[in-house]
């Protein structure tokens, strides 16, 4: 169970940066619970979007892959997922 709540793309309370890039990530095909919890804070977000966003989102991996891959290097880095 996550410790921070997932903001929903259609949810009318979240804040409207945080949910046009929610929905601009669903329809590039990423729809990543990181990302959902970091939308908690919408400057962090915009951060992160900016940084790896480009790199992520241009991808050829499917998303299933992407997340394995995130998954992995947090298993093998001993982090707490």
């Amino acid at each position: 169970m996550a410790r921070l709540p997932y903001v929903d793309a259609d949810d009318p309370a979240a804040d409207p940066e945080a949910r046009d890039l929610l929905r601009a990530m669903k329809l590039a095909g990423g729809d990543v619970n990181l990302l959902k919890a970091m939308a908690n804070h919408p400057a962090i977000l915009r951060g992160f979007m900016g940084f790896a966003g480009p790199a992520y989102f241009t991808s050829s991996l499917p998303s299933t892959l992407r997340e394995l891959a995130y998954l992995t290097a947090t298993a093998v880095n001993r982090c707490h997922y």
